[in-house]
């Protein structure tokens, strides 16, 4: 249908779906009229054969009959009396037969007597057999047509009672008596297809006014002056010319954009340069130049081609090569890391559909760092945990599989508790670091004072001051207030607290004031008494994650190894910083500082 118009493709297509829909009409029709008068047929035939065993019933009754078998009266005949007036009521074209439960016929009515031919075999008789009645259509050679037949078994009268009828069904009556019908759905499809063929036309001068504008367009004709009907297709034929208006602007905007991309390349900390199909130069940022001259021994300024004979970027011009040779068959990027002089330089090729390519390096030192300081912690806190759960495991052990005093039994449990108090430490110490280092924009900020933050602190720990005979002497003023955030300020001072309650020793005191003070900062010192930190040890690394300077009593103690790591980004979250050092006069001060204000962070209530 390529060489006609929309319009004759739309009418052939409404014209083809009625005729369709008209046969199907025709066949469902002249399937249920068949239906139907078949059932009809049945029904009657049954109606026959119930007469024809209700005579040979009523043949019996009478006492006239008294000791003579019906049946015999048929197959005796001609008997006027047994069939004379029976006979004279039922019409011309019908056909019955009486057959005894063995198949023999006793009376046939067309051959007037009995028929030699056993009929058991015949398939409305082995359905009469199974279900009572059956139902055959097949060509009587006798008479020389089709027949519809019908048995029904009679089980008191001792036979089958078989009736027939020529088989004929006439459709015209049918379809004459329902041509109204026909009538009504010729006149929709029409008036449906008018309708097709009205909005057709509309449909295609829309659409020829929408070619006519788009080819305009494309050959940079005016074409403002063309208009478009009240329809949908209007609509959208205005809103393209909107479209085209908007091209026309952004087109005049181009150079400006693609400049503004350039000025972006060149502020961008990674390294990029383009490169046609034909491998050559078109752009590089400094940032390219700077990490080339990173990654290669021979120092250069000069960016073309040639850069692809480095033995760094051998891996690009291997792609590139492969690329070539097998086209549509080979990856289209690159990328891998090359370590240089300490540093960590990517190296990602990118080709493009049409075979130009970009190469980009980026110093992934920082964070190649940050994997593998990510990754020995994470070894870290393994090493931490197993070691709680390996103790809680084998005390519950114990206590399962031996038989334990009570007294045992309650210090394995006790054990276990403790380990699980340490556990769930040291989990809410990940926890908090994670979220410190890596989510620290979570964390909300407002205005709060040192001083109460150390009397919260106080308050949840005294129990433990108390065993431990410690006291605190807070002398940060009272006015003092900082932004911060609660849950973290909190931290600083609960942890520094606690490590001096594990390695101070009893019946010492904790010093917390307020040094100075700046435009920008607080300072506060942190101090205790006790005995310090050997000078074997390096006070810088105290901070570190998990690090103890007594391996053994620090985990008898129940410390998590993160308190003075958690503090020390704690106090960088709040713009300061924390150092340590033995005090002369014995004992270990922490000196950090908070800044007033965090202008970066967004304070808000709780």
């Amino acid at each position: 249908m390529s060489q006609y118009n929309y319009k004759s493709k739309v009418f052939i297509s409404a014209a083809l779906l009625f005729i369709l829909f008209g046969g199907i009409i025709y066949f469902v029709q002249r399937a249920s009229e068949r239906e139907v008068k078949t059932k009809a047929l049945v029904s009657y035939l049954e109606q026959t054969a119930d007469c024809v065993n209700s005579y040979l019933a009523d043949y019996e009754a009478n006492p006239q009959n008294q000791g003579r078998d019906s049946l015999s009266a048929f197959s005796n005949w001609p008997d006027q009396d047994a069939l004379g007036h029976f006979l004279s009521y039922l019409p011309d074209n019908l056909r019955f037969t009486i057959i005894n439960l063995k198949g023999d016929v006793y009376f046939d009515n067309v051959t007037q007597g009995a028929i030699p031919e056993n009929h058991l075999s015949r398939v409305e008789l082995q359905q009469a057999n199974l279900n009572g009645t059956g139902t055959s259509k097949r060509y009587s050679e006798t008479l020389g047509e089709d027949f519809y037949y019908f048995a029904k078994q009679y089980r008191d009268q001792g036979c089958y009672i078989r009736v027939a009828i020529p088989y004929h069904i006439d459709y015209v009556n049918y379809f004459r008596s329902n041509h109204f019908f026909l009538l009504l759905i010729v006149a929709i499809f029409s008036l449906a297809l008018l309708a097709v063929v009205f909005f057709t036309d509309q449909f295609s001068r829309s659409v020829r006014k929408l070619h006519d504008f788009v080819a305009k367009a494309q050959a940079g004709e005016e074409y403002e002056s063309v208009t478009f009907p009240k329809s949908e297709i209007g609509e959208l034929g205005d809103q393209l010319k909107k479209i085209f208006k908007m091209l026309e602007e952004s087109n005049t905007r181009y150079e400006i954009e693609r400049e503004k991309l350039i000025q972006h390349f060149a502020s961008s900390d990674a390294g990029i340069s383009f490169f046609s199909a034909e491998s050559q130069f078109i752009y590089a940022n400094s940032h390219f130049i700077q990490n080339l001259n990173t990654l290669v021994d021979t120092p250069t300024f000069i960016i073309d081609e040639r850069i692809l004979d480095y033995p760094e970027l051998y891996q690009v011009k291997t792609l590139l090569a492969d690329q070539e040779a097998h086209p549509g068959a080979t990856p289209r990027s690159t990328r891998y890391i090359i370590d240089k002089d300490g540093s960590h330089l990517e190296v990602r090729a990118q080709l493009f559909p049409d075979n130009s390519f970009e190469i980009v390096l980026t110093n992934v030192t920082k964070k190649e760092n940050d994997r593998r300081l990510k990754h020995d912690m994470t070894n870290s806190i393994a090493h931490e945990l197993r070691t709680p759960v390996t103790c809680a495991r084998g005390y519950l052990e114990t206590i399962l599989n031996q038989p334990l005093p009570e007294e045992k039994q309650r210090y394995f449990i006790e054990r276990t508790y403790n380990q699980m108090i340490r556990l769930s430490q040291l989990i809410s110490d990940v926890s908090m670091i994670t979220k410190l280092e890596e989510a620290s924009d979570l964390y909300t900020l407002q205005e709060l004072t040192p001083h109460s933050i150390v009397e919260e602190v106080k308050a949840a720990l005294e129990i433990k001051l108390q065993k431990a005979q410690m006291t605190i002497c807070n002398r940060i003023p009272e006015q003092t207030t900082v932004q911060a955030n609660h849950s973290l300020l909190y931290a600083v001072f609960a942890n520094l607290t606690e490590n001096s309650i594990r390695y101070a020793g009893t019946g010492t005191t904790i010093e917390i004031d307020q040094t100075m003070q700046d435009e920008r900062y607080y300072y506060f010192t942190f101090a205790d008494n006790g005995p310090g930190i050997p000078e074997s040890e390096s006070l810088a690394k105290i901070f570190d994650r998990f690090y103890r300077i007594d391996e053994g009593r620090s985990r008898e103690m129940g410390g998590s190894g993160l308190g003075l790591s958690i503090v020390r980004n704690a106090i960088r979250f709040h713009g300061g910083e924390i150092s340590a050092k033995n005090r002369p006069t014995g004992g270990l001060e922490f000196f950090f500082s908070l800044a007033k204000s965090l202008p970066n962070k967004t304070a808000r209530e709780h």
